[in-house]
């Protein structure tokens, strides 16, 4: 069973998605460039929102998130 979000995760998931993606681009010594590709996303999107200047879809930060568990279970 998948486990479930809470109200005040869902509240501050932008927050917590930027800070997890800067983490792991920190941790594995990548590029933000390098991570959008290996994300399949555009660079300049992840550039964006990161900087705090645009937003991402649900479908392309389930996609991070896949990206990100793949190489948890790697590790």
């Amino acid at each position: 069973m998948t486990k479930q979000i809470t109200k005040s995760q869902l509240r501050n998931l932008i927050t917590d998605c930027r800070s997890i993606i800067n983490e792991h681009i920190e941790e594995h010594d990548l590029s933000i460039h390098g991570f959008a590709k290996m994300c399949s996303i555009h660079p300049n999107q992840l550039y964006l929102f990161l900087r705090d200047d645009r937003g991402l879809n649900l479908t392309t930060m389930q996609r991070i998130g896949e990206i990100l568990n793949e190489k948890k279970e790697e590790v």
